[in-house]
């Protein structure tokens, strides 16, 4: 049987470090909309309130993206993929 060559094997532990890069950042976007009934519940937050909350997530995710383009057309997209995994 033959043995894949090292850069194949490379490439597929690259897409899967970046499928698991991927599948974070989606939960997190959607933690939001699972925690909604106990964190309404707990603090007495109507369902008004908490979509101020949501809105003002996601305008600061939609800067948070802005101000990242320019980060990472400095550094690249190997880098900083490597910065924003770690951090």
């Amino acid at each position: 049987m033959n043995k894949p060559s090292p850069q194949r094997q490379y490439r597929w532990k690259i897409c899967a470090l970046l499928f698991f890069a991927c599948t974070i950042n989606y939960v997190d976007r959607q933690v939001l909309g699972i925690v909604a009934p106990a964190v309404q519940l707990k603090y007495s937050i109507s369902e008004s309130e908490y979509g101020i909350i949501v809105g003002v997530f996601q305008g600061a995710y939609a800067f948070g993206l802005l101000l990242s383009s320019f980060f990472l057309d400095k550094v690249g997209s190997r880098m900083g993929l490597g910065v924003a995994v770690i951090f």
